[in-house]
């Protein structure tokens, strides 16, 4: 916890943000969940004024994910698994992958199934990775249909 309070700290230490930002902030410290995953995005990508600060995104993007929120579960798993702002972490970037897929999100279902399959995170779990990756076709995500077929022709052989 101390970590997250140092961020906001930080933040408001630096040269003051711009009033967006300060809004932005002022709401993600109270406790908005999508507040924190703007917040997160904003220093992720440079954005509002803010800087290019990948270790503070990871902080609001966690903040925003244990408050249930599936696209802050998402961006968190992103950083973990490529160690943007985080060290990398694979198995803890697959639970936060998998909850944000369990509420629906189509890309997440996709890079589930994607880490199930290559074994990132886990061993290798084809009959895991094979629902995940359904579900995402179904919501629309056609590179997950593309996989399907993929490993459909696989199981062909």
């Amino acid at each position: 916890m101390a970590v997250l309070l140092l961020a906001a700290a930080d933040l408001r230490a630096a040269d003051p943000p711009p009033p967006g930002a300060a809004q932005l902030l002022e709401r993600a410290e109270a406790g908005d969940p999508w507040a924190q995953l703007n917040l997160g995005a904003a220093f992720d990508n440079g954005l509002a004024g803010l800087p290019l600060d990948p270790v503070r995104a990871v902080t609001w993007y966690r903040r925003a994910a244990a408050a249930g929120l599936a696209e802050a579960q998402f961006n968190l798993a992103h950083c973990l698994v490529t160690g943007n702002g985080t060290a990398r972490n694979d198995a803890e970037a697959l639970t936060w992958m998998l909850r944000a897929a369990e509420q629906g999100l189509a890309s997440a279902q996709f890079l589930a199934g994607v880490m199930l399959v290559e074994g990132i995170g886990s061993a290798p779990d084809r009959e895991r990775a094979l629902p995940w990756l359904q579900r995402a076709a179904a919501n629309g995500n056609t590179d997950a249909a593309a996989l399907l077929r993929r490993l459909d022709g696989d199981t062909a052989d």
